[in-house]
C-alpha cells in the first residue's frame, strides 16, 4: 500500500502535534510490519537500480519471462555458443528446439525425418544419360525431366554367381586357349592314325570293328546302335549263334545296312 502520513504543522496548535505525530509514526510502523515478510505487493518507482555496482537495464516484462522457468544453469550455458560437443546416438524420440511459425517448441526428430522424406521426392533434371560397357544394355536414357535409367544384360552375357566365381577365376587364369596351343578343332583321322589307334585293341574291345550278324532285327540301319546280345561272329554262310557272341553287355553301332541273314560291319562303342 502507499504510505501516507500527516506531519504536525509548525506554528499550529500545539495540542495537535502529539496526535498528528503519533498517527504518522503508527502508519510508518504498520507499513513496515505489513511488508516485512514480502507478502504484500509493493510498487517501487525508481529511475535506476544497481546490483553490485552494475545497473539493471532489464524491464519487468523481460524479467517476468523467467517466471515459472525450470531451466538449470547448465542448460542455459548450452546456449552460450560453446564449441564442444558430446557424442550422441540420435534416435527418433530425441528433440530439437524448433520455431513453429513463431512459436518455439521441442520437436521430435522423427517428425523432421518424415518431413524430409516427404519433401525429397524424385526430383527432376534437364538431361542425364547413362553409358555402359559391352555386355550391358541401357534403357530410359537420357532422362530429360524424370524417369528411370535401367541396366540389363545383353543376350549372351551374365555375371558369375558366388558359387561359380572361383571356377570362373580359374578358367580366366588359363589365358587364351588358342595361343596356348589347345585343340580348337579336330580334323578327320588319317588311315595311318586309325591303324595306329586300333592296333592294340583286342577282339571285341570298345573301338574295335567286326563283321556281325544281327538276330534281333529283320533289317539293320547304318548308324543305329544295337545290343551285343543280338550280335554274333559269323561268316557269310553261317547263321547267328549265341556261341559266337562278342559281348552280350556291349553296344555296337552298325556301319552298314543288312538283314538277319546278312553280315554287316559294326563298331563297338561301349
Amino acid at each position: 500500500m502507499a504510505l501516507s502520513i500527516t506531519k504536525a504543522t509548525v506554528g499550529g496548535s500545539e495540542d495537535t502535534w502529539g496526535t498528528t505525530t503519533n498517527t504518522a509514526l503508527d502508519n510508518i510502523v504498520s507499513e513496515i510490519n505489513d511488508n516485512a515478510d514480502g507478502t504484500n505487493a509493493t510498487t517501487p518507482n525508481m529511475t535506476s537500480l544497481q546490483i553490485g555496482g552494475v545497473a539493471m537495464t532489464s524491464t519487468a516484462a523481460e524479467l517476468n519471462k523467467l517466471d515459472g522457468a525450470t531451466v538449470t544453469t547448465a542448460e542455459i550455458n548450452i546456449l552460450d555458443g560453446d564449441t564442444s560437443a558430446t557424442s550422441t546416438t540420435v534416435v527418433d524420440a530425441d528433440r530439437v528446439v524448433f520455431n513453429d511459425a513463431g512459436t518455439m517448441k521441442q520437436v521430435a526428430l522423427s517428425d523432421i525425418k518424415t518431413y524430409i522424406n516427404a519433401s525429397a521426392g524424385s526430383g527432376s533434371v534437364t538431361s542425364v544419360g547413362l553409358s555402359a560397357p559391352t555386355g550391358l544394355t541401357v534403357s530410359g536414357s537420357p532422362v530429360t525431366t524424370s524417369g528411370t535409367l535401367a541396366l540389363t544384360f545383353t543376350s549372351g552375357y551374365s555375371i558369375p554367381t558366388t558359387s561359380s566365381q572361383s571356377n570362373w577365376n580359374t578358367a580366366f587364369g588359363w589365358g587364351n586357349h588358342a595361343s596356348a596351343g589347345y585343340l580348337t578343332s579336330a580334323p578327320a583321322p588319317t588311315t595311318a592314325q586309325v591303324g595306329s589307334a586300333t592296333a592294340g585293341l583286342s577282339l571285341g574291345a570298345v573301338g574295335s570293328y567286326a563283321f556281325l550278324k544281327n538276330s534281333g532285327s529283320s533289317s539293320v540301319t547304318a548308324g543305329t546302335n544295337y545290343s551285343g546280345s543280338n550280335l554274333g561272329y559269323s561268316n557269310v554262310d553261317e547263321n547267328f549263334s549265341s556261341s559266337y557272341q562278342p559281348d552280350s553287355s556291349g553296344t555296337w553301332k552298325a556301319m552298314g545296312y543288312g538283314t538277319t541273314s546278312s553280315t554287316t560291319l559294326y563298331l563297338r562303342i561301349s
